[in-house]
Parts: structure tokens; C-alpha cells; sequence
């Protein structure tokens, strides 16, 4: 069993949310002190009503725009959509990485006020994005088991952060994201292993840490609310076991534009590299010198219900 130097977690505040209201943790904008103190303790944080009801409703739009290959070429997206409804051509999928790389919409929502604002003040004056991901999760769609984004997106400063736009109300039913509060502290990367529970998708299972599920907590929220939390953050999800419908999501990363980022560097002396297939978001480009690349080509992360992918399909292809 691996130890963290910090495993006791004060769930006390997370036991009685009250029955109207907000819970510990969301947040109204323009954000204050406390929730910067929330989310360093916490290792999350939402920002409610972040995106109005038209901003929701074209993004929603543009997902289904995606999902028929109407935006452009996405690596593994099934053929023969003419002939389907949304509804049909949404329950293909559960998710798209990168669909900035092909909608000018998903790209300009990565820079949002409300996300910039926010990450400005969690992360620091100088912000890069390096990731975008479209969740559909139709009713009866796989979750995604415990794991920290950092294991798969190394920071040279633990500076991740992961930004969860909500595109439909989420809720424990359809799947809502559950956090162990805290369990970025201790600043460890658990190890990570393959499962056979179909409940959730092809990601690994995080495992050797100190939490139990019952420090879980889940995080709902209304669509337009942003939930933001810290690349060693312990999350995941449980499948869509609502009647009909959807949990849809943009999810971004973003991280601290003064660390270099050595992802997808195979080959390379790790020291010196520096993924450069980035957008920025706010501040300066240290690195700037080094010029831009375009690295990431959009494509459907398997689901779990037919097989497995793997990070070569986060490669352009030659």
C-alpha cells in the first residue's frame, strides 16, 4: 500500500449541504478571495451560471454538428449519418478529444471570461490551454473510473487544471462528476491499472491511495456552471442511468504558461521538451521563441463498449 503524507480529509462542511442553495464550493462570478482559498484546500471549485442559456444552446448545436462530421474530419466518427436523427448520431459517441482543432466556437469558448478569470486566479497571470475534450454520455453510456488528469498530462509545476463546462444539468442520475476533496495534497501520482467494469470507460483506474469512496462527494450542477478542479484531484464518474438524455461537457485543460509541458514527448530528453501545440489563454508566452506547433488531430475516444484506444491517437497522423 503506497502512503500519502496528508490523508486525513475534513469532510465535515461536504455532510450537510443544505437542501437550497449552494453547496460548499460553488461559487457565484466575479470570484473572491475564498474561493481561491476553496479550491487550494479543496482542489475544486464551481463557478455557476458561467455560460448563459444561448451560449449553452450553441454549444450544444455545435456538438451535434461534430458528431455528424459537419465540422470537419474527426478520426474514428462513424460513417452514414445522413440518414440518422440527432438523437441516433449523439448515442455513437461518448467522447471527442479536441474539437477546438475544427469548430472556431469550442476554440474561442477555451479563452471564456469566466474560465480566464477564474484560472488567472488559481493558477497565475500567464495561462496556456493544451486540451479539449467533448463528453456526450447518452443515457445508459459508461463513466470514467477514479484517476487525476496529471497522470496523463505532466506538468513540470503540478499546475493543471481542468476546466468541466456543463452542457446539460448534471446530476448523480446522468452521470455528474464525484471528487475526493483534497486528495491533490498530498501531491502524489497514484498508479494506475486496466479494469473490467463495464461501468465505466477504457481509462484506468487509479489505485494505492488512502480514500475510500465514501469520501466521494458528487458535484452537480446546473448546465452553464464551470466545474474547475487541480490536475491530482481523485474524480470520476458513474454511468448515465437517466431515462433519456444526455450529460454532455466541454472539458479544457489549461496550466501555467511559465512550465514547459513534456506530453506526447516520446523520444525526447524530457528536460528540454515542450509540447507546443498549445492556445493561450492569458498572460505571457515565455516560450513564445519557440513558435507554435499543430501537433493534435480530433478523433472518438472508444467508449469501452467495443475496445480500447491508446495516446497515438492523440498524434497527427504523417
Amino acid at each position: 500500500m503506497i502512503t500519502a503524507a496528508t490523508t486525513t480529509l475534513d469532510l465535515t462542511p461536504f455532510a450537510s449541504w443544505p437542501a437550497t442553495g449552494s453547496p460548499p464550493g460553488y461559487f457565484p462570478r466575479p470570484l473572491n478571495e475564498a474561493a481561491e482559498v476553496f479550491y487550494r484546500e479543496n482542489g475544486f471549485l464551481v463557478v455557476e451560471s458561467a455560460f448563459t442559456a444561448e451560449e449553452v444552446e450553441a454549444l450544444n448545436r455545435e456538438t451535434t454538428r461534430i458528431c455528424r462530421g459537419e465540422a470537419g474530419e474527426v478520426r474514428g466518427l462513424e460513417p452514414g449519418a445522413d440518414g440518422l436523427s440527432d438523437e441516433e448520431v449523439l448515442r455513437r459517441y461518448v467522447c471527442i478529444h479536441f474539437p477546438h482543432k475544427l469548430s472556431p466556437l469550442m476554440l474561442e469558448t477555451i479563452g471564456h471570461p469566466a474560465i480566464r478569470d477564474t484560472l488567472v486566479r488559481v493558477i497565475g497571470p500567464d495561462v496556456k490551454c493544451m486540451q479539449s475534450m467533448l463528453f456526450i454520455k447518452a443515457s445508459g453510456k459508461p463513466g470514467q473510473h477514479w484517476h487525476q488528469d496529471e497522470f496523463y498530462i505532466p506538468t513540470r509545476d503540478r499546475s493543471l487544471a481542468g476546466a468541466w463546462i456543463a452542457l446539460d444539468d448534471a446530476t448523480v442520475a446522468n452521470g455528474c462528476l464525484w471528487v475526493i476533496p483534497g486528495s491533490h495534497r498530498p501531491g502524489i501520482i497514484w498508479p494506475q491499472e486496466m479494469h473490467e467494469d463495464r461501468r465505466f470507460d477504457c481509462s484506468g483506474r487509479s489505485y494505492g491511495h488512502p480514500y475510500a469512496e465514501t469520501d466521494a462527494i458528487p458535484v452537480e450542477v446546473k448546465a452553464g456552471s464551470v466545474v474547475f478542479f487541480n490536475g491530482y484531484l481523485l474524480h470520476g464518474s458513474m454511468p448515465n442511468r437517466s431515462r433519456g438524455g444526455y450529460r454532455r461537457s466541454l472539458v479544457n485543460h489549461y496550466m501555467n504558461a511559465r512550465s514547459m509541458l513534456p506530453w506526447m514527448s516520446e523520444g525526447k530528453w524530457l528536460a528540454k521538451a515542450d509540447y507546443r501545440d498549445i492556445v493561450m489563454v492569458a498572460g505571457d508566452d515565455p516560450y513564445g521563441y519557440k513558435g507554435m506547433e499543430d501537433l493534435a488531430r480530433p478523433h472518438v475516444r472508444p467508449s469501452g463498449e467495443g475496445g480500447c484506444g491508446d495516446a497515438a491517437n492523440n498524434v497527427r497522423k504523417k
